[in-house]
């Protein structure tokens, strides 16, 4: 299944569950010693861009929906049944939310059954209480009607329509249980028991054990579309010009801070520095990897001025630094104007050369603990990283940051060279049809690849020319 393998590629880390053989507590989510549970794996994600494999069939049984979703990461959930759809990935959910949810980013869940025990409310599947806001996906599931079928909606967002939907959608999904309306969300391509939507796109129709339909479909259900079970494909990009092929590899950035988990200002290694601190919200207060009221405060009276950083005991190359506010909603004292640094020659912040690699300006924050990343274009190794901040969001007495992380690159971007356009040069090189190309980023590495291997007929070919010469294009994106 190498088309499902290059799609695991796509993404920043891979979290594997096995619900066999898999250990929450001596686990750590490799493939060699994955995690039981599935909210252990989503517990355990540290970055955007995150695809956690359900990798066994059976039942996994969880509180709620919720347990599942990450709040504050972009993340993918995807299972065995994309590649093999004779197996069966079950989410036995027992009860629903009695809270606020608030997702950040977008939850994408891919191949799922979800199943409901009787507890909880009984007319959901989820119910996101107010203010609770959803960003969510539902890919190639089936919501089933067994042990327990609910009877109002999939997903109730809030009383009064108190929760903020960002995203919540169904696509090629098999809707078992004859639910009594839609409420809020998009259904495209779905196979219904009830026809609840007005959606010209679902099919009505009733499913078997195994939940085909009964009713004959093309582009309905979880059989069909980008994931149906068992007959997953992929679509493949690559660049030709003067005669030859071309496939850029973007850069890979780590998706754990490179600064360890600090104790105090130099312990247990490098250094923690700021510009002065207010009594003992030192430095290393912003590297401690905990959520606190406010983490590092700079001096008093100190206003929007000050800097912060960390001295590595050797130089790194950090290709991403995030800035997050602690659990106070304090937000007048957090960075609004400044630059991110890099220097190899500074002996404690103040002296030395300093690179200016990042700048940014009128950052605000609006909910607590909340992270604001950015990836730069920096390729050079500095031993000495700094935030240096000339205005915060308008506290006169001092300025406080929560958390400073740095991502550390692990591969710069590549430009593949290829002779060949055939289907193996495409499946082994091609890039992914399903996000935005970047031709403006710098490529730092070139690999010249010389082949003569024969297609194998088993895709399409499909060609579009973009006059270069009369305009310059940045960005391809296709659909």
């Amino acid at each position: 299944m190498a088309r499902f393998d290059d799609f695991m590629k796509s993404f920043n880390r891979v979290i594997y569950v096995d619900g066999t053989s898999g250990n929450d507590a001596s686990g750590n989510g490799t493939e060699t010693l994955p995690y039981k549970t599935i909210s252990k794996a989503v517990a355990s994600v540290t970055g955007d861009n995150t695809f956690i494999y359900i990798m066994t069939e059976g039942i996994y049984t969880e509180t709620r929906l919720t347990s599942i979703l990450n709040a504050n990461f972009a993340i993918t959930i995807g299972t065995i049944a994309v590649k093999d759809k004779s197996k069966r990935v079950i989410l036995n959910l027992a009860s629903t939310t009695s809270g606020t949810f608030v997702m950040n980013k977008i939850n994408t869940i891919i191949g799922l059954i979800l199943q409901r025990s009787p507890g909880g409310d009984t007319r959901v599947f989820e119910y996101f209480f107010d203010p609770s806001t959803i960003n969510l996906s539902f890919r190639n599931c089936v919501f089933d009607n067994k042990p327990f079928a609910p009877t109002d909606t999939i997903m109730f967002a809030g009383n009064s329509s108190g929760a903020r939907v960002v995203k919540l959608e169904y696509i090629n999904c098999s809707i078992v249980p004859n639910f009594t309306q839609a409420a809020r969300g998009t259904f495209i391509s779905c196979a219904l028991t009830k026809n609840f939507t007005n959606d010209s796109s679902n099919l009505q129709t009733s499913f078997d054990n195994n939940f085909n339909t009964l009713t004959e479909t093309v582009v309905h259900g979880v059989y069909n579309g980008e994931f149906a079970w068992g007959n997953y494909f992929y679509n493949k990009l690559l660049i030709s010009s003067n005669g030859k092929c071309f496939a850029v590899i973007p850069k890979k950035v780590s998706d754990v801070t490179a600064i360890p988990k600090m104790t105090n200002n130099a312990a247990p290694s490098g250094l923690a520095f700021s510009r002065g601190a207010l009594g003992v919200n030192e430095a290393y207060l912003a590297f401690n990897q905990t959520d606190e009221n406010e983490g590092y405060c700079s001096t008093s009276s100190s206003g929007g001025v000050g800097f912060l950083g960390y001295k590595f005991t050797s130089p790194k190359i950090i290709s991403k630094y995030a800035v997050r506010n602690g659990t106070l909603n304090s937000y007048k004292r957090l960075p609004r104007n400044w630059t991110f640094e890099g220097s190899n020659d500074s002996t404690n912040g103040f002296d030395g050369t300093w690179e200016v690699l990042d700048r940014q300006s009128k950052q605000i924050w609006s909910t607590p603990a909340t992270d604001k990343s950015f990836e730069i274009d920096n390729f050079k190794a500095f031993n000495m990283y700094r935030l240096n901040w000339t205005a915060n969001n308008g506290a006169t007495d001092f300025t406080s940051v929560g958390e400073l992380k740095m991502f550390e690159l692990l591969s710069v971007p590549t430009l593949i060279e290829m002779s060949d356009n055939n289907e193996s040069s495409f499946q082994k090189y091609g890039m992914n049809f399903d996000s935005a190309l970047n031709l403006s980023n710098r490529l730092i590495k070139r690999i010249d690849i010389q082949s003569s291997n024969i297609s194998f007929g088993a895709g399409k070919t499909f060609v579009h020319t973009i006059d270069m010469a009369r305009d310059r294009v940045n960005s391809i994106t296709l659909k």
